[in-house]
């Protein structure tokens, strides 16, 4: 399998399927377990890995597991309850072909079965439209007089329809397409994957400096490293997020000191007294007799 390539495929099938966000989620921890075992047939992942790719309860998770497994995406097959279940993750060009095999047979009977219905439909309505030509002459000379009657409005009416279309040119203008295209290698094939991502979430970049900052962002985030770059993305796309954070790093564990602060200034304090009980018993053993 290519990651990169059965993301996209993935994302594809979603714009005609119906998948859930913890279905998301968990696909993508799949794809991402199965990628770190070499794209093995079947591969060992248990729950508690799973609750933590994915964030979500084990509930969730087997509510998820369930609709995953009725698309053909993937299949499960469990080894107990102490013991990690074995999943088999389905590449997304076999089922996309299957799927659309199906779609043409079906298409094909539903065609040959209902082309002289559509035939006679069509008679039917050439027949009713040549009887109705005066009936749509008098519409359009109403729609006619009305659009004079608007054309006289205010002069700020027109300014403000000019400004829109002003707007509307400037955003047709910036194409997200072009602009990736001048993006050098692999932060092209990244930001590609952003971008599929979010054009999936029916959200996009509607100018050059949304763009530009974007990919400021992501570089600055992991550190001029694709491959970081690459986790930070799928880490934002496995827990649907709409915007790209850093990765959590693993908390050190402090050091654990024998004593605390006060008792080593209290053992201080004490010896500092101790030296000067010494200075003040010397300096009175060492005063002059007066009997000299």
């Amino acid at each position: 399998m290519n990651y990169l390539t059965e993301i996209k495929l993935f994302y594809d099938w979603l714009e005609t399927h119906d998948l859930t966000p913890s279905g998301i989620a968990l696909w993508h921890a799949l794809m991402f377990i199965a990628n770190r075992c070499g794209w093995k047939e079947k591969f060992a992942a248990s729950n508690s890995i799973l609750e933590s790719r994915t964030q979500m309860p084990r509930t969730t998770i087997y509510r998820a597991r369930k609709r995953l497994q009725s698309f053909g995406l993937i299949d499960v097959f469990p080894q107990g309850s102490n013991n990690s279940s074995l999943y088999t993750l389905h590449s997304l060009k076999g089922v996309l072909a299957f799927q659309n095999n199906g779609q043409n047979e079906t298409q094909n009977e539903t065609h040959n079965g209902t082309q002289p219905a559509e035939n006679g439909n069509h008679a039917f309505q050439s027949a009713f439209q040549s009887e109705t030509p005066i009936l749509n002459y008098t519409d359009l000379l109403k729609k006619k007089e009305n659009k004079k009657r608007k054309k006289n409005g205010s002069a700020s009416s027109k300014k403000g329809k000019e400004k829109s279309s002003a707007k509307k040119e400037k955003e047709k203008a910036f194409s997200i397409d072009q602009w990736v295209k001048t993006i050098d290698s692999p932060w092209r094939e990244l930001m590609l994957l952003w971008l599929e991502y979010k054009r999936v979430r029916k959200e996009s970049y509607r100018s050059e400096i949304g763009a530009k900052s974007c990919l400021t962002r992501l570089k600055k985030l992991s550190g001029e490293n694709p491959a970081i770059a690459q986790q930070i993305i799928e880490t934002s796309m496995a827990n649907n997020w709409a915007g790209l954070f850093e990765l959590k790093q693993p908390s050190a564990s402090r050091p654990q000191y024998g004593q605390r602060i006060g008792q080593i200034i209290q053992s201080d304090d004490q010896a500092r007294r101790q030296r000067m009980m010494e200075k003040l018993r010397n300096a009175g053993n060492n005063k002059p007799d007066n009997n000299d």
